[in-house]
């Protein structure tokens, strides 16, 4: 393939320097311009995951979605101009707010999230839950329309909460956790400026966790169940939980945040903790059906499975160290 010829770390390059141009300009054109070099850069590293099948119709989705997103976009970018914007700003902003909740991978236009994420070795899905978000999220904190996103943000928080019920593939786990943390993140943006707290602690836990289902090379759940290692479920549940936002790991300081913030706004709030709880209950309960899965494998078998050295252990600890104090020295950082 041609793509060979050019190592990753161009692609990284090129993905690194799409995000800085959006960041840094002044107009919508040249924001514009960086999504697109953004998008066109990340394709060609979910095309050189040569490792799973599914890498060719995740990229086919990826591209569609972005680019159908980015035409409605700059249709809306253009309609604005057209007027000399003497209209109502009210529909080009809708337009936009939608556009860019579609590339954030929001509900109701999250179908294709997940089914790319399968698509996706551990490095792109860390890509696209982590530095992807960034650009659009900077344009729609600047371009958003209040009402609709407020729509979003908690259609969102409540879809990606309950779809991740009956997922027992790590990647949707992490993309259904991400959908609803886009509502956690989009609600409190409409109030206030700390949603980038939020969402440096979010890729914060999301690398952890990620890092860790990539050194155990856990794919789907029931893997942990046959692990005779009972340090590598640890690992993996106290990382999920953090990612839950179970207190008192990490993961709980930002939902912390967003309660005092929302504390006068009682609908959002009660919405965005129902959902909170919902993930939380079926965290817990892969956890518990694990431990006890593997204790029933172990009894058949007539006798305790054989362990064998954990891979990357002292990583692995650190990083759950991470979640596990993290809210001792992020409790004194002042939101």
């Amino acid at each position: 393939m041609l793509l060979g010829h050019f190592p990753p770390i161009i692609y990284g390059f090129f993905i690194v320097l799409g995000t800085m141009i959006t960041l840094s300009s002044s107009t919508f054109f040249g924001m514009w311009m960086g999504i697109e070099i953004n998008l066109m850069s990340f394709i060609p590293i979910i095309l050189n995951n040569e490792s799973n099948e599914k890498s060719s119709e995740a990229t086919v989705k990826y591209f569609l979605i972005q680019a159908f997103a980015s035409a409605v976009m700059i249709f809306g970018a253009f309609y604005f101009y057209y007027y000399g914007g003497s209209l109502n700003s009210k529909s080009p902003n809708i337009l936009v707010t939608l556009a860019l909740c579609m590339k954030l991978g929001m509900a109701p236009f999250h179908f294709w999230f997940p089914k790319v994420m399968e698509g996706l070795n551990w490095v792109g899905a860390l890509l696209l839950l982590t530095w992807q978000k960034i650009a659009p999220l900077v344009m729609l904190s600047l371009f958003f329309h209040h009402n609709v996103l407020i729509f979003m943000a908690l259609s969102s928080a409540m879809i990606g909460a309950i779809s991740g019920i009956i997922e027992p593939s790590s990647r949707k786990i992490l993309a259904f956790s991400s959908i609803s943390h886009m509502g956690w993140i989009t609600a409190t943006m409409c109030f206030s400026t700390i949603w980038m707290n939020y969402f440096f602690l979010y890729c914060l836990t999301s690398i952890i966790l990620c890092m860790s289902f990539w050194f155990l090379n856990v794919n789907y759940f029931v893997q942990l169940a046959s692990m005779p290692e009972s340090e590598a479920r640890f690992i993996v549940f106290v990382n999920l939980l953090s990612l839950g936002g179970l207190p008192p790991l990490m993961g709980f300081v930002p939902k912390y945040a967003v309660f005092m913030v929302l504390s006068e706004n009682t609908f959002v709030l009660a919405i965005l903790i129902f959902s909170s709880l919902i993930t939380l209950y079926f965290y817990v309960r892969m956890c518990m059906h694990s431990f006890s899965l593997y204790k029933t494998i172990a009894s058949l078998a007539g006798h305790v499975l054989k362990r064998k050295p954990l891979k990357h252990f002292y990583i692995l600890s650190i990083i759950t160290s991470i979640s596990i104090l993290g809210i001792v020295p992020l409790s004194l950082i002042h939101f």
